[in-house]
């Protein structure tokens, strides 16, 4: 578990928050299956990805099976085809975004479980709302980061080496850069609660 510092605000924060927006909606949407399914899979997973950054095979495995076998016991065939195509929707919207090295495998398979669920319109917004939700988090992320004030010394030192020599290459990271990491669960917490709430983003 990460010690407690600054630092480690945010990711304290964004996960405490999700994890009650979780409690929320299990208590005022008990009786949507699908909300409360995917509300009892964001509580567990925020609470592990929080604690120890690690969203577990087996809550995405219940979540994505549940999602099928809803969907399919509901409306047979259609359903479960309605619920494979938003698992391998999910599944694609971030899949990019992980061979790029900028996410975790649990946060891709975590989209895809949400997907069977909520199938591959709805999946889609919550992904949209989740970008501007991962986006916010990172800029907070940043700001208490506890080198901020290093970095932004290098930035400046870089772009004024840059005006002199127009060497493109001093942009360029070098191979050490710590990575930004936080919690991206409860980013696509916050993208399916807002989506609940506020329907369609675009």
């Amino acid at each position: 578990m990460a010690m407690f510092n600054l630092k480690n605000l945010p990711r304290y924060t964004s996960g405490a928050l999700a994890v009650i927006l979780s409690l929320h909606f299990i208590y005022e949407k008990g009786e949507d299956i699908a909300i409360l399914a995917a509300s009892i899979f964001f509580l567990l997973i925020c609470i592990t990805d929080t604690l120890v950054s690690r969203i577990p095979n087996l809550a995405i495995l219940a979540a994505a099976s549940a999602g099928l076998g809803y969907h399919t016991w509901t409306t047979g065939a259609s359903g479960l085809l309605f619920s494979f195509l938003g698992l391998l929707t999910g599944l694609a919207l971030l899949l990019i975004p992980y061979l790029m090295g900028g996410m975790g495998a649990g946060d891709v398979k975590a989209l895809a479980a949400l997907g069977s669920l909520l199938g591959s319109g709805a999946v889609l917004q919550v992904f949209l709302y989740a970008a501007l939700a991962g986006g916010l988090l990172a800029i907070f992320h940043y700001a208490l980061a506890h080198n901020l004030k290093e970095k932004c010394l290098n930035g400046a030192k870089t772009l004024r080496a840059f005006a002199y020599t127009h060497d493109v290459n001093l942009f360029r990271p070098p191979a050490t850069t710590e990575r930004l990491r936080f919690p991206y669960a409860a980013a696509i917490a916050f993208g399916f609660y807002a989506f609940v709430n506020w329907g369609d983003l675009v």
